[in-house]
């Protein structure tokens, strides 16, 4: 990936150290904050692409979640303090979000908690609540321990790729590769961690208290789950909206990196012109 090597030659790095876990990420552009909440696997380099699009109009902040062994620490609050830290470290008051998948436990943590901070946030296959399968719950205790990375678990590129490669454009080879790379380096035990968080996570009673713009990013691939968990924050959030991208999968800031970043600018810039 070409912008891949851009993107490291021109984000510049950052840390900042919090409560004894140090926070590791990237900075790119100029303008208005947005900052970006990661995935449960994977490191903030899968945002390149969309960052790379984003940086001529928002300062765009991207870090790693540190790995959180003690299990005091393994709960929403600890995730959405890793946000807090980083727009300290930039010296932001206020600042927009766009977080995927689990990102959205730490932005709607943030949200209630401190919600005068967060100005806008598009939250993509997004969920409040979500319901661990009992061979889920299991796995999350039993794999906390494993000195294992992602790429050494058995079957794990054959579920992968039947998820999501069907999604990726066929021109550009490298682009799987490295979304394949980089999950395959997430370790096990931080996987499993964050699963355990998901399992205690609920923000449902507190949704319709939360006043700040939502964006919902929906896409044809992202199943019955993910489609439930939106329809429940559309329901129930009072300041929010859904834009659906067609023929996408659940990873369009990869995939789809155009037409998201489109939609981005639309809900934060929502006076800005688009070619």
């Amino acid at each position: 990936l070409q912008v891949l090597q851009a993107f490291r030659a021109s984000a510049a790095r950052w840390q900042q150290t919090r409560e004894g876990h140090t926070i590791h990420g990237r900075l790119l552009g100029s303008g208005q904050p947005l900052y970006f909440l990661n995935g449960a696997g994977g490191t903030c380099e899968l945002y390149c692409l969309i960052s790379w699009l984003l940086k001529d109009h928002f300062r765009c902040v991207l870090f790693d979640y540190p790995t959180v062994m003690g299990r005091a620490a393994r709960t929403p609050e600890t995730f959405s303090s890793f946000l807090f830290a980083a727009m300290e470290a930039h010296g932001d008051e206020r600042a927009s979000v766009f977080a995927t998948s689990f990102g959205s436990v730490a932005a709607l943590t943030a949200i209630a908690l401190q919600p005068d901070r967060i100005e806008r946030a598009v939250l993509q296959a997004g969920f409040s609540h979500r319901r661990l399968s009992p061979v889920e719950r299991v796995l999350s205790v039993v794999c906390r321990s494993l000195p294992l990375v992602l790429q050494h678990v058995p079957l794990r590129r054959a579920i992968q790729q039947g998820n999501h490669r069907v999604w990726f454009p066929p021109y550009d080879t490298s682009r799987w590769q490295f979304f394949s790379d980089d999950t395959g380096n997430v370790r096990v035990s931080a996987l499993a961690a964050r699963a355990g968080v998901v399992a205690g996570f609920d923000a449902r009673p507190q949704l319709r208290a939360m006043h700040t713009p939502v964006l919902l990013v929906r896409s044809e691939g992202d199943g019955a789950v993910a489609a439930n968990c939106q329809n429940e924050l559309e329901a129930c959030l009072p300041d929010v909206r859904s834009k659906w991208m067609h023929t996408c999968g659940q990873l369009p800031w990869l995939t789809h990196p155009h037409r998201l970043a489109a939609i981005v600018r639309e809900f934060l810039e929502p006076e800005a012109r688009h070619d």
